[in-house]
């Protein structure tokens, strides 16, 4: 809550991240804990007391002792039934690496025929695998085998029980429990390339397998989060997302989810969300299901990122039809996932265009920020909104009113700041080129003439908001948020009359009296700066008007935003009472980085100088500006202005 980027891809910052937000990134198992047991992995057995939790074993684990004797009822079946093990005194062999095993050594001799033993067992069709396999599913836990099934090569064997059907069930379990956090190992690549190359002659067998598991209704939740744990790492490879995708398994997957809510829906239930019951659980149930509904929506918010899926499903589609369905769910995962499914959908203008026009999603998108307390959900819709705005049709349609009203909600005090600093930034994607939301922004909170709130606005808030929050990043946007505004009614050509372009550049600056302030902040930064040179473009249109010289010259009187004014037309940085300190070289302020290598450290520079080089520019048009509309400046800076520039 991360899917490919693109410039209508559902964007989720790292540290938004729930992910995603959806929100391209995880562990299968919940980090708030969760050990399910692989009990009824097949349907026809039951294997209670199988361990696929997908954690490092506890100290107390007694691998060794389960796994030697238990080989040894599994050999002396087979010797029952007249096969050769290929060792005279094989009980005698496995006690040995018993014994061993305990000291903390391991005999290889021993493992080497044990592995022998098991291929043949296999080949002869032995009817009794399936404990063998029990073993090496607990087993596979375990650091230490893990490396042996590995640098052994003892994976193809397991890889070939995939077309056992007694024991294929098992087998996933197992190969998941050598992959699940294997990374932390140095060879985590290599057993990943091994796995997929392995998997290749086997994977529609293994994906199927686990999907059937997915389709059966009578799987218990701790079983079935391992099974869509299992899931969740195959997707993260191109080849099993274009196999669950092509073979219509994203319905699968969904239908699945829904069956969380229910257990009285069918094996293969409508994907409808109109006759949804959701049954009662205890907490420990539903805290199980919980895990199960997260990773499931993971899965199909990767599932939907691909592109693949695109490919496969138009915007026309019936699965897209029946997501926009599901916005309208009073369930908060089943929305989660239609936003981040929608949003990753909503890749170009012309999909984004007809979710609009046709589908209505904002419509349905404001419903969730007016009645969501869900953080995850809030967020995704923020997201995807967002994307739905990229189109110049679309920002009058989404910028409405009642979605300013709506989003307006979350600049109070306590709200999550990722979520506040997604709707400024929402609204300043509505507010690019659209002069219409612009004047919404404008209006007054309250028609009443006497109520307080007549002589307000929504922009009002925004810039409440940037004097109470400390998020840096919420800043920096109500800054930008602030420059798409100066450039939209200073560059519009909307057939607007130039007597209303007037009246809303006075309202603009004659109820915001702070309005320069998170300008002042972008140009008086050093991090970041793209956004130093839009706060110097943004704060030059604004001292195009004598209203807005006036509020640009309230904030010079700052000493950080007087000396950046200064540094940016000179090159020279002064200290507080207006002294030269020293020098600055062209390209200097933002190239003081280690080189990592020639050519691109000169073409850093070389963008540096240019960025600099047009700073100057607009700095020295604002100077003009301030000038032409006899704003007083500071007599120290003219005389600096005088003696390194001519004007």
């Amino acid at each position: 809550m991360a899917p490919p980027q693109s410039q209508h891809n559902l964007a989720v910052p790292a540290h938004e991240v729930e992910q995603k937000p959806s929100g391209h990134h995880s562990t299968p198992t919940d980090s708030k804990g969760s050990n399910p047991s692989f009990s009824q992995l097949a349907l026809s057995k039951s294997f209670s007391h199988l361990n696929v939790t997908g954690e490092p074993p506890k100290t107390d684990f007694p691998m060794a002792e389960q796994m030697f004797p238990s080989l040894g009822v599994i050999f002396q079946h087979a010797a029952d039934q007249g096969l050769n093990l290929g060792i005279g005194d094989w009980n005698a062999a496995l006690l040995r690496a018993d014994r061993s095993s305990r000291n903390g050594y391991r005999d290889l001799e021993v493992l080497r025929w044990i592995r022998r033993v098991l291929d043949q067992l296999v080949a002869a069709g032995f009817d009794e695998l399936a404990p063998a396999t029990e073993v090496l599913a607990n087993a596979s836990r375990d650091d230490t085998n893990r490396d042996r099934a590995i640098s052994q090569t003892y994976l193809p064997s397991i890889l070939k029980q995939l077309h056992n059907d007694d024991v294929a069930e098992i087998c996933i379990s197992v190969i998941y429990n050598i992959c699940n956090d294997y990374g932390s190992l140095p060879d985590a690549e290599v057993v990943n390339r091994l796995l997929i190359d392995d998997l290749s002659p086997c994977a529609n067998r293994s994906i199927e397998t686990v999907l059937q598991l997915i389709r059966n209704p009578k799987l218990e939740d701790d079983d079935l989060l391992v099974v869509i744990n299992v899931t969740k790492a195959f997707v993260q490879h191109e080849r099993f997302q274009r196999y669950l995708v092509s073979q219509g398994s994203v319905t699968t997957l969904l239908a699945c989810l829904l069956r969380s809510y229910s257990s009285i829906l069918s094996e293969n239930p409508s994907l409808s969300i109109t006759h949804l019951r959701v049954q009662s659980r205890d907490p420990e149930e539903e805290h199980q299901i919980s895990l199960v509904r997260t990773a499931l929506i993971q899965i199909l918010s990767d599932l939907s990122a691909a592109p693949v899926f695109s490919e496969t499903y138009s915007v026309n589609s019936s699965l897209v039809n029946t997501l926009v369905q599901w916005l309208s769910s009073s369930q908060d995962e089943i929305q989660h996932c239609a936003c981040l499914m929608l949003g990753n959908v909503a890749r170009s203008d012309e999909i984004c265009r007809t979710m609009v026009t046709r589908y209505q999603v904002h419509d349905n998108l404001v419903g969730i920020l007016r009645t969501s307390s869900e953080r995850q959900v809030i967020y995704a819709a923020l997201g995807f909104m967002k994307n739905l705005a990229l189109p110049s049709e679309n920002k009058s349609l989404i910028g409405a009113p009642s979605t300013i009203g709506e989003v307006s909600r979350f600049w109070a005090t306590g709200t999550d700041p990722q979520i506040q600093h997604a709707s400024v930034s929402l609204l300043r994607q509505l507010l690019n080129g659209c002069l219409a939301t612009v004047q919404w922004l404008l209006a007054s909170l309250s028609p009443d003439q006497d109520s307080p709130a007549s002589e307000k606005t929504y922009l009002s808030l925004v810039l409440l908001l940037f004097g109470r929050t400390d998020d840096i990043s919420t800043k920096v946007e109500i800054g930008r948020m602030i420059a798409t505004i100066c450039r939209c009614i200073s560059t519009s050509s909307q057939g607007v009359p130039e007597n209303a372009i007037r009246a809303m550049l006075g309202r603009l600056y004659s109820v915001h009296g702070d309005i320069a302030r998170p300008l002042a902040m972008m140009v008086s930064q050093s991090r970041f700066p793209i956004i130093r040179s839009e706060g110097w473009f943004a704060l030059a249109l604004m001292a195009r008007s004598r209203d807005g010289s006036a509020a640009v010259s309230e904030v010079l009187q700052q000493v950080e935003v007087f000396g950046a004014l200064v540094s940016t037309i000179t090159g020279q940085h002064i200290n507080g009472n207006g002294g030269e300190a020293r020098n600055i070289q062209m390209g200097e302020a933002d190239n003081n980085r280690p080189d990592s290598g020639s050519s691109s450290s000169e073409t850093r520079s070389e963008q540096a100088m240019e960025m600099q080089a047009r700073d100057r520019e607009n700095a020295l048009v604002l100077v003009n500006e301030l000038l032409k509309n006899r704003v007083r400046i500071n007599s120290i800076f003219v005389g600096i202005l005088l003696r390194f520039t001519s004007l």
